[in-house]
């Protein structure tokens, strides 16, 4: 998943009526379509679709609307006196594409000032971890196939979290989680979470990625799981034996 932190220890992201209305203001559908253009889709939600049979039923919406009201409520109308921001990225063309178009975006739509910071990527992750930004663009791939892989970065003071973000009650819910055996209320219990994280939205989901790669047409069984992995050892050439 493909998305973009605010630090919630500082103005103005502080406020989380000012980090869902940055949430709310983004078309997503836009940027996969006519910014990375290779089958991304676009991500209303943290955990990718059907991950272990998981899929979050609570998607953040595309509002704008809402995006306006719940700025002008902050003190912030049409973006008025909200104070200039960077968007931290580290280098990459497809990074820098799509942080120019977000940063085109939350001008238009919101009023904001958004000032792009680049930076070669070991600096950048020292900027993130010690919450030196105010937005900073992310990712996260996950380790096991298992949404709380994803839920728990958001823990708070978790080495993942790098927001700043923290509240007991998401804290407690999946705490449940790890102990729950029961499938059923164990995604109950994720359902809850989830949709609790993306309401306090201590960051924006942007994107469900793709990955890219060639394949000779002759070469069978090179079909990935949703983590990425190949097994090589199916890979079997079309007439032939494996090798």
């Amino acid at each position: 998943t493909y998305y973009y932190r605010f630090n919630c220890t500082k103005a103005p992201f502080n406020d989380s009526r000012v980090r869902e209305a940055f949430t709310l203001a983004l078309d997503r559908e836009d940027i996969a379509k006519n910014v990375v253009k290779a089958g991304e889709h676009a991500a209303y939600a943290f955990v990718p679709p059907d991950t272990a049979g998981y899929t979050c039923k609570y998607q953040v919406p595309a509002d704008l609307a809402k995006a306006k009201a719940l700025l002008a409520e902050a003190g912030y109308p049409d973006g008025k006196g909200l104070p200039p921001m960077d968007l931290l990225y580290n280098t990459s063309e497809t990074d820098k594409l799509l942080s120019e178009a977000v940063q085109r975006q939350w001008k238009e739509r919101l009023g904001a000032d958004v000032r792009l910071l680049n930076q070669e990527y070991k600096v950048y992750l020292d900027s993130m971890s010690r919450l030196n930004y105010d937005i900073c663009r992310s990712t996260w791939l996950g380790d096991v196939l298992d949404p709380i892989n994803f839920l728990e970065c958001f823990l708070a003071g978790q080495g993942n979290n790098r927001t700043g973000y923290a509240s007991p009650e998401y804290d407690a819910l999946i705490a449940q989680i790890y102990k729950e055996s029961d499938a059923a209320k164990r995604n109950g219990l994720m359902q809850q979470a989830e949709q609790r994280l993306l309401q306090d939205a201590p960051f924006a989901p942007m994107l469900y990625m793709t990955q890219k790669f060639l394949k000779r047409p002759e070469i069978r069984g090179a079909d990935t799981n949703l983590l990425g992995y190949f097994r090589w050892q199916e890979f079997t050439r079309a007439g032939g034996a494996n090798k």
